[in-house]
């Protein structure tokens, strides 16, 4: 990790509605800080982009951040969207305001090239994201929680992220298929990746290369046993690859 992550989430009750943001920063060093905040008559996009504005108020300063959010419109819109909203005069292309324009210029303003934008998938199990729900919602229904401070793994840290040994059991349990590898030193690499939020393993680089190139927002990773296959598709919050059969040789 090179430079602090950043997740965020927004929620709004009844859209419009009452409504709550969430962070949870993940420094370098292990430490973490979690941020909140709320809005009597919002909608959810408004709180997503809050949220994104929060994280970036704080890491305003570090040269690399990057920011975890389940939110296409708040990626989409600042990498995709808002140059020709500019150009045609903050109008969508179907000739309506852009909504939101307040937000969108304040986070335009924070934004940098350091910053990297990473859309993750919501309720797929990744617990800081569904730590950042968590306070979004609480926030939104006016009952924020206690927020931490601290060191990343102490007792008082309300995420608890699960180990490789942990993934691959609660994995395991879900497939009428077990993953076979020997007790012994890690075996042949395979080739995981992960397109469009489908996870996919190949015996070798060509075939997993096919898989990803050109696709953007692919990822993809060798590994060498099924604790490293887990761990990387929980970090990218995707199941693994279904009935698969790891072995101890190709």
């Amino acid at each position: 990790m090179h430079g602090p992550v950043a997740y965020t989430d927004g929620a709004c009750l009844g859209n419009p509605g009452p409504g709550g943001w969430g962070v949870r920063i993940l420094y370098a060093d292990g430490t973490v800080c979690e941020l909140g905040g709320r809005a009597a008559a919002t909608t959810n996009n408004r709180m997503e982009l809050q949220a994104a504005i929060a994280a970036l108020q704080v890491l305003h300063t570090s040269p690399q951040v990057v920011i975890c959010t389940d939110s296409r419109y708040v990626i989409d819109g600042l990498t995709k969207w808002l140059p020709a909203w500019r150009r045609r005069g903050w109008v969508t292309s179907t000739n309506t305001p852009v909504k939101n324009r307040d937000l969108w210029t304040t986070l335009e303003g924070l934004h940098h090239p350091g910053v990297r934008w990473q859309h993750v998938y919501g309720h797929r199990g990744d617990p800081n994201n569904e730590r950042v729900d968590t306070i979004a919602r609480a926030c939104a229904a006016g009952t924020c929680p206690p927020l931490f401070c601290g060191q990343s793994g102490a007792p008082d840290d309300p995420v608890v992220v699960p180990t490789a040994t942990t993934l691959l059991t609660q994995s395991a349990s879900k497939t009428s298929t077990k993953l076979h590898v020997p007790a012994h030193a890690p075996g042949p690499a395979y080739y995981v990746s992960i397109v469009h939020g489908t996870a996919a393993l190949d015996m070798d680089w060509p075939a997993c290369a096919a898989r990803v190139r050109g696709v953007s927002g692919a990822q993809y990773r060798k590994v060498h046993t099924p604790e490293e296959l887990v761990a990387f598709c929980a970090a990218h919050g995707v199941e693994p690859p279904q009935g698969l059969a790891w072995t101890a040789s190709k």
